[in-house]
């Protein structure tokens, strides 16, 4: 039975999200190899946790940006220097950045469960993606033993263990206040002494010291997404690389930005392999 895919309440293919996690990975495992109860687990793994997840983040992330946009647009500036201001505030701040976090911590661990599935490791915790748990082995010291540490997914993973860290962190701070990750900040809107707004900000303090530098919700949210994003492509792909079925006919590709469909804009496709793009040059032509 084919897989079903359903529209997701207001998303479609048009956004790159759905595109990206569904479609796109699913012609990628029709070409790799493996039994249809595998590729189904693993697709369905996409389909039903990492772009679920992925999807709440960016509605998330919609909602407080257009949320900023109407707080800003009611601001008046005082007309002198001690008249009475009101400062607009985000509501439900504190709450949309916790389900924030929570949906991406959840991610990485899901994304932990992919690699279980292609690779037959157990993770169970998302903190494994970096952090061995005692007696265990994390992503990263596996895929160094079996990969080596030159290897792309080995260097791949190492890259996105900094991030990684840091969303983790921050939503351990929201689980365990004051524990071993600190406490969560957030600051919502303010006033600057020019009379600007300046936009909500967050970070972690420890033992009444900043454990992180203050920065952006906005842009945080927004460059957590494309990680997440891209890091959950990349395992797919990194692996289907290895487990084409036919790696002489078919390869996967990079679509060009600008090349890609509005309608489905897909990073990655299934194109011709070198034995089929040599067969397809000698053809007639006319």
């Amino acid at each position: 039975m084919p897989f079903e895919f359903k529209k997701f309440a207001s998303h479609g293919t048009t956004n790159p999200i759905v595109a990206r996690l569904s479609l796109q990975n699913l012609k990628i495992l029709e070409n790799c190899k493996g039994t249809k109860e595998f590729k189904d687990k693993v697709g369905g793994l996409y389909l039903e946790s990492l772009m679920k997840k992925l999807l709440r983040c960016w509605e998330i992330e919609d909602a407080f940006k257009k949320s900023f946009a109407e707080a800003a647009g009611k601001y008046k500036p005082p007309q002198t220097p001690n008249a009475p201001v009101e400062i607009p505030q985000i509501e439900r701040l504190d709450a949309d950045c916790h389900n924030f976090l929570y949906e991406a911590k959840n991610y990485i661990r899901d994304v932990l469960y992919v690699i279980n599935k292609l690779y037959g490791t157990s993770f169970t915790e998302a903190s494994e993606f970096s952090k061995a748990r005692k007696g265990g082995k994390s992503l990263i010291d596996i895929a160094t033993e079996t990969f080596g540490s030159d290897d792309a997914r080995t260097k791949m993973f190492v890259a996105s263990a900094p991030w990684v860290e840091h969303a983790i962190a921050m939503r351990n701070a929201v689980e365990h206040p004051d524990g071993y990750s600190g406490r969560l900040v957030i600051e919502n809107i303010r006033r600057d002494p020019d009379q600007k707004l300046s936009e909500p900000i967050w970070y972690r303090i420890k033992d009444g010291k900043n454990a992180t530098d203050p920065s952006s919700i906005r842009a945080d949210f927004e460059t957590l997404i494309h990680n997440l994003l891209t890091l959950g492509e990349d395992v797919l792909v990194s692996w289907a690389n290895e487990n084409l079925d036919s790696p002489e006919m078919v390869q996967i590709e990079i679509i060009p930005e600008e090349r890609r469909d509005p309608q489905n804009p897909a990073k990655y496709t299934v194109g011709p392999g070198p034995r089929l793009r040599e067969a397809l040059t000698k053809l007639p032509v006319g």
